[in-house]
């Protein structure tokens, strides 16, 4: 993950790492709990508060309800985009041609970058969250997309 580093100020790097802990271990809380994860989204807010956007949760709910989720979730960083520094929308999703799951954590900061990443997991009983090797590629800008810099 260096090279994003390189391109970016201390407080942005900051940021992200700060997000991606947060995420993380909400998303190990959550499937160690209820063993499913519902789209949630985290933020930081310009004076360094964090806040979380859970949309409403029904265990089971189909794709098309966490595809409506994770809408939500763009919809309220949108609205906030101005007061936001940074933020990232976290859903469950399924490795298709590995037969396993994982968590996409779609990460944004107002400097102007996006990173994707995807964190594979295998729920292990009695023991909680089995975390694999994180993966990440350049994301799309969504919360603050090109035409709103």
């Amino acid at each position: 993950m260096a090279p994003w580093r390189e391109s970016v100020d201390k407080t942005a790097q900051a940021d992200v790492d700060t997000l991606l802990n947060l995420a993380l271990a909400l998303v190990v809380q959550r499937l160690t709990v209820s063993g499913w994860l519902h789209p949630f989204a985290a933020a930081i807010k310009d004076d360094g508060d964090h806040f979380l956007i859970c949309p409403e949760e029904k265990p089971g709910e189909c794709t098309v309800k966490s595809n409506a989720a994770i809408a939500e979730c763009y919809d309220a960083l949108a609205v906030q985009r101005q007061d936001l520094r940074a933020a990232v929308v976290v859903s469950d999703v399924r490795l298709v041609g590995l037969e396993g799951d994982a968590v996409h954590l779609a990460l944004e900061h107002s400097a102007g970058f996006a990173l994707s990443l995807v964190q594979p997991y295998t729920l292990v009983r009695g023991r909680g969250v089995s975390l694999g090797p994180m993966s990440m590629v350049s994301g799309d800008r969504v919360t603050w997309p090109e035409s709103a810099a």
